[in-house]
């Protein structure tokens, strides 16, 4: 177990010290509590690293602010290599295509919530 997922309230160093800056204004997160949503967002990458292999989509929040950090593709790829020493994928059409994607994207979304819920509960 890592010092991260041995003390589940914390978020992983190295997505603590993630520069999102450079995405403030991007459109999409105008409407936004900007502290809130990179919170949420650092969560996600938190729960990411601690569980590389598996499968989970974020929501709300943490969905925009990841897209919007997906778009500034020079900085997405440096800040996924430094995290997590590789790229880190969004396949945004899962749950687009049968019954079977739409239940995996359910999955998904449901293990996400679950994992959150554990790591930072209310």
């Amino acid at each position: 177990m890592t010092h991260y997922t041995s003390h589940p309230h914390r978020l992983d160093p190295s997505v603590e010290q993630l520069d999102l800056l450079s995405i403030r204004w991007a459109p999409q997160l105008q409407n936004l509590n900007w502290a809130e949503s990179v919170l949420e967002y650092r969560r996600f990458l938190s729960l990411k690293k601690s569980y590389p292999s598996q499968l989970f989509i974020p929501s709300g929040a943490a969905l925009q602010v990841w897209q919007a950090h997906i778009l500034d593709t020079r900085r997405y790829r440096s800040d996924s290599e430094r995290i997590f020493g590789r790229f880190i994928d969004h396949f945004p059409y899962l749950g687009c295509d049968s019954l079977a994607d739409r239940r995996e994207r359910h999955f998904a979304e449901q293990h996400y919530q679950d994992l959150y819920a554990r790591h930072f509960p209310a």
